[in-house]
């Protein structure tokens, strides 16, 4: 068979991947992405591959809260964050309930809470959501795989495109709690020990009948389901976000007929 009939026919055999481009905007050294929140506020976003969370100023929070589109349901506590100085601060953490970038709409996306007129970033709490996606620097565009066969090395080229893909949990402590009566919860992220972990999930969860069903060690992610309405739960500890998280839905599904959601997930790091 000729090189031109064996390329013919793996252009038919293979499957192409299915991905969206997106077009950024070159800002201070890095990319601008249009995104929207909650199907309310729309921001420009500072891509940064190195946040673990996406980010929105507190401003942004205030608005979602008075457009009814951010409620004390989605708050799911505090995480305190080490800057490059090594100093350490705490940040109010929420669910938002759909982060939209292009086409692409997900949900359930963790995210920070930054100071006043603060710059949005967006992070690898909705990044990781992906089987992969490319960052391609000549055309200044993010490309988000929807094909989980999709998924390739790493590699990182100077002006070239760089493929990147889930990151497993890092080093830190961590904690879930819940009032199992009335089905308030609270997380604890990135603590120095157990104990501390325990402390700041307990202080979150703020209700008389919380306790910590779900200690969460170094290298590990967890997650927390409820049920819409009532006081049913599941929760689920692992390695990789994803699968914590449809464990988390799985276990919360047992104990209950109703629908349940997802009310926040993490990995230690």
């Amino acid at each position: 068979m000729s090189r031109l009939g064996l390329g013919l026919l793996l252009l038919f055999l293979v499957p192409p991947a299915i991905a969206e481009t997106i077009q950024m905007r070159p800002h201070a050294g890095g990319y601008l992405i249009s995104g929207r929140v909650n199907g309310a506020v729309s921001l420009d976003f500072v891509l940064d591959t190195g946040a673990s969370d996406v980010l929105i100023p507190g401003e942004v929070a205030r608005a979602l809260e008075r457009a009814g589109k951010l409620a004390a349901g989605d708050f799911i506590g505090t995480r305190t964050y080490v800057l490059a100085d090594g100093s350490r601060v705490p940040s109010k953490r929420i669910i938002l309930r759909e982060l939209m970038v292009g086409d692409q709409r997900v949900a359930n996306v963790t995210a920070s809470i930054g100071p006043a007129r603060t710059r949005p970033l967006l992070g690898q709490s909705f990044l990781s959501r992906f089987p992969s996606w490319m960052l391609d620097n000549q055309r200044h565009v993010l490309v988000l795989s929807t094909d989980k066969d999709a998924a390739g090395p790493s590699a990182s080229v100077q002006n070239q495109p760089t493929r990147l893909t889930r990151a497993p949990a890092r080093a830190g402590y961590g904690a879930v709690a819940i009032d199992e009566k009335t089905a308030r919860y609270g997380f604890a992220w990135n603590e120095d020990t157990q104990k501390r972990a325990d402390e700041a999930a307990l202080q979150a969860c703020n209700a008389d009948g919380c306790k910590v069903v779900i200690p969460v060690p170094p290298r590990r992610c967890a997650a927390l389901a409820t049920a819409e309405n009532g006081n049913a739960w599941g929760g689920h500890v692992t390695t990789m976000r994803d699968t914590a998280q449809l464990r988390a839905l799985e276990n919360c599904q047992k104990r209950t007929s109703g629908k349940c959601i997802l009310r926040g997930s993490e990995c230690n790091g």
